[in-house]
């Protein structure tokens, strides 16, 4: 093998290796994302899904709606509309540990998906079961939600079936604050 490709592949491997996205990337960004605070009263989500090719393939829009009881449990009630009509709902769970993390459920969750929160960052990492022609495929969901000092929340996702992404999410997420 020519040394010329040699060198470029493994300059490859090396910076691919090293591209990985960490929540310990997010050590003492701002504004903080205290789920408890957020993911509290009404938001609007606004979405698409791009295919294995990067080709956006949907579109959609969400009305979100979060509350907290007295123990400190969340509920995240997600109602999304999609641009093909489709109507989906998800209620996430979300309990928080001792470890300053959260374990959330949802009906098209397979087990528990596990919300990590650093800085201006929550990171959840999950199995979803989508529907897919006349059945359902689990997808490994990577969910990245980065709070902004006006509080918009820009979410990419990836999903990845054998450890290759066949799909992502790019999601704007806006709360509603009460007017003055």
């Amino acid at each position: 093998m020519n040394f010329k490709i040699i060198c470029t592949l493994g300059l490859c491997f090396l910076f691919g290796g090293c591209s990985s996205m960490k929540l310990s990337d997010f050590d003492n960004t701002t504004p903080k994302f205290v789920p408890e605070n957020y993911f509290n009263g009404k938001l609007t989500a606004y979405g698409l899904v791009k295919d294995i090719n990067g080709k956006i393939i949907r579109t959609f829009k969400g009305d979100l709606f979060g509350s907290w009881d007295k123990n400190g449990v969340g509920t995240l009630d997600e109602k999304f509309v999609y641009n093909d009509g489709e109507k989906q709902t998800r209620v996430w769970t979300l309990t928080p540990t001792k470890d300053g993390k959260y374990i959330g459920t949802a009906g098209d969750i397979i087990g528990d998906a596990i919300m990590s929160v650093n800085g201006n960052t929550v990171m959840m990492d999950y199995t979803m079961k989508v529907p897919y022609n006349d059945s359902t495929i689990n997808l490994n969901v990577k969910d990245w939600l980065h709070l902004q000092e006006d509080g918009v929340i820009i979410n990419h996702s990836k999903m990845k079936k054998f450890g290759i992404t066949v799909g992502e999410l790019v999601i704007t997420i806006i709360k509603d604050f009460p007017k003055k």
